[in-house]
């Protein structure tokens, strides 16, 4: 699913909304932590295609990639995401010595970006 384009400038990257702050607005409402977390990426999804409708936002079930693909997504939490030359994507700020979840080293797939770590929101810089 995608969103219409607008004229209004994208908002700086800090000012998009976060799955963790929706998890923990869930937390009385949510029981379950997965059903919780889950919940907290589509309304996070809803969130930001609210706040920025000149960027195009992805939730954990739009598993398709798109065609043609953004060179370049944020990701629930705000970090940056490239796609490879093989269709696989990285994150752009990993360093081993700062990161405490091994998995953000892997190269994902679409699908397993967008599940694990979705929303996923276009980059200013590919609008």
């Amino acid at each position: 699913m995608t969103t219409g384009r607008t004229e209004t400038a994208p908002q700086p990257l800090a000012e998009l909304a976060t799955v963790t702050e929706a998890f923990d607005r869930l937390e009385e409402t949510v029981t379950s932590e997965k059903d919780r977390w889950v919940t907290a990426q589509h309304a996070t999804a809803e969130t930001r295609r609210r706040q920025d409708p000149g960027r195009i936002t992805w939730a954990p079930n739009d598993q398709e990639e798109p065609v043609p693909a953004p060179p370049e997504v944020v990701d629930g939490e705000g970090e940056a995401w490239t796609r490879t030359g093989n269709g696989t994507w990285y994150m752009l700020s990993f360093n081993p010595a700062t990161c405490d979840d091994e998995r953000d080293a892997d190269y994902l797939t679409w699908r397993e970006l967008v599940d694990e770590y979705g929303p996923l929101t276009t980059h200013a810089r590919t609008v």
